[in-house]
């Protein structure tokens, strides 16, 4: 029986035609990378530790090789002399040792937490760059103010703390409260660390201070640029990135002489020494 009072059902009846759903709007997210270079480069840093403590015992008797003088040497440590004679390869090899399990841990952690953000939002490759150029430029900074035998991955890490702090300036307004979140914990991040190596003895400040601007300047210019895609469809979508490889191989050129004028300013000049 028809009831007028009875209000109308919500549920489709047989042959009642639904109107279509509105498209779904388009939705632009950065494209991101997985974290594969860093991960390796966490593996590389742990199996030299391991390396020298195999060294240190098979050659000289000890278990503590990554802290004895004479392995650190023999394993490339920045040494000024050693450097001054021609062993220029120590600016790199420095980068991969560490002083003893603490100073391997905490690099290694902030490798870990550093390492995925910057690779996924450069690239691998962008992201191995400016690893290994900030880390130089800690390397050539320790050697240019320093005459402290010093090792370590914090030249590089510093530089990997501003490649983020360059890249969430620069999109700063795309991330939203996100992004200056992030740049604000990075600048807290920096403040603190530059203190405490001015104020903690046996810390290479000068090696921290050149990576974290060697990293910003190489970053700077291997910025990833976004546009719209050429096609839009409806929902989530990453945005493109622009293909600038010839810029971008000259940039890194650019840094590499840069570095390398660095170094030889510093040689003429006359670097420390004990």
């Amino acid at each position: 029986m028809y009831n007028p009072y009875r209000a109308p059902s919500s549920e489709p009846t047989f042959g009642q035609v639904l109107p279509p759903k509105p498209p779904e709007p388009p939705r632009f997210v950065v494209p991101t990378s997985p974290p594969r270079i860093s991960r390796l480069l966490l593996g590389v840093n742990l199996l030299v530790f391991v390396a020298m403590i195999l060294y240190g015992y098979l050659f000289y008797g000890i278990w503590d090789g990554p802290q004895n003088l004479q392995v650190l040497y023999d394993f490339g440590a920045k040494w000024n002399p050693a450097i001054l004679d021609g062993q220029v390869w120590r600016l790199f090899t420095s980068m991969f040792l560490h002083i003893g399990a603490i100073h391997l841990l905490f690099n290694l952690y902030a490798l870990y937490v550093l390492g995925p953000l910057v690779e996924s939002y450069f690239g691998p490759w962008r992201f191995l760059a400016i690893y290994l150029i900030g880390g130089l430029f800690g390397s050539v900074a320790s050697f240019a103010f320093s005459p402290a035998l010093s090792a370590g991955a914090s030249g590089a890490i510093f530089g990997l703390l501003g490649a983020v702090t360059v890249y969430f300036f620069r999109y700063r307004e795309h991330f939203g409260a996100r992004g200056r979140a992030v740049l604000q914990n990075m600048l807290i991040v920096i403040g603190m660390n530059l203190v405490l190596g001015l104020t903690v003895p046996n810390i290479d400040n000068w090696a921290h201070m050149g990576g974290l601007l060697g990293g910003a300047l190489v970053a700077w210019g291997l910025l990833p640029r976004y546009r719209i895609p050429r096609q839009v469809r409806p929902g989530v979508q990453p945005l493109e990135v622009e293909h600038r490889l010839t810029t971008e191989l000259g940039w890194i050129a650019f840094c590499t002489a840069l570095l390398v004028l660095f170094f030889q300013v510093a040689t003429l000049r006359g670097v420390p020494t004990f």
